[in-house]
């Protein structure tokens, strides 16, 4: 026979998963369908909320909700976060974005990748490799701003956890980084980029599609010469 503690634990669960429910149902009866979702309007990273939220984990109402295929807007966020880190230049912002155990890079538009299959070009690396590889491209490009053609917008259905941007950034190389001297020509990359968020809030995995900065394109060459 169950215990009295059991029965009120799963009546809590339950409770819990009807007010996801209700939450989700009454948010798209009140709001019109035009403001309901609206990411890709958003022209520059949004802040963190605060920085208390900022590197918290979802409460057991957000997971619950994330489970259940809603609360899009938080796997939008972390990656907002993550693009306003590189903006604010925040290395220890960009870092927590990431899951304690790494992420996998999928650089499909890498030169050393051309002849690479998709499912042979990821490579799992620590969220410190991320935050350093960021510092580097930031100590060359220290006016490099993020901007948005297309801004985080993550995908509908219940078990899509990708996370969509279409971005931009522009400045100028006006840094020395890595052994480059600077050249001062003016930056202009851009690319498309796709995180998987799980539900814990941490990027698990990117997908990247993008041009190249002078300032990368020289570190390439000194690399292989």
């Amino acid at each position: 026979m169950p215990s009295s503690n059991t029965s009120s634990q799963n009546a809590t669960l339950l409770t819990l998963v009807l007010l996801a429910a209700f939450v989700s149902t009454s948010t798209a009866l009140i709001l019109p369908r035009s403001n309901t979702h609206s990411p890709h309007l958003h022209t520059t990273p949004r802040a963190p909320a605060s920085s208390t939220s900022s590197s918290s984990s979802p409460n057991l109402l957000q997971k619950l909700r994330l489970r259940l295929g809603h609360g899009k807007h938080l796997r939008e966020a972390v990656v907002h976060k993550y693009f306003h880190g590189v903006d604010t230049k925040n290395i220890p912002q960009i870092v927590e974005c990431f899951h304690p155990d790494g992420a996998i890079i999928r650089d499909v538009s890498s030169l050393a990748n051309k002849d690479v299959s998709y499912e042979e070009v990821g490579k799992v690396v620590s969220a410190e490799f991320l935050g350093e590889r960021c510092r580097e491209f930031l100590e060359a490009h220290p006016d490099a701003k993020v901007m948005f053609h297309y801004s985080p917008t993550c995908g509908r259905g219940r078990n899509n956890n990708w996370v969509h941007a279409h971005w931009y950034e522009e400045g100028t190389w006006s840094g020395n980084s890595q052994g480059i001297e600077a050249d001062m020509s003016p930056l202009h990359v851009q690319g498309q980029t796709r995180f998987w968020v799980d539900d814990d809030l941490k990027i698990r995995e990117i997908v990247i599609t993008r041009t190249f900065s002078r300032w990368e394109e020289s570190l390439i060459k000194a690399q292989l010469s």
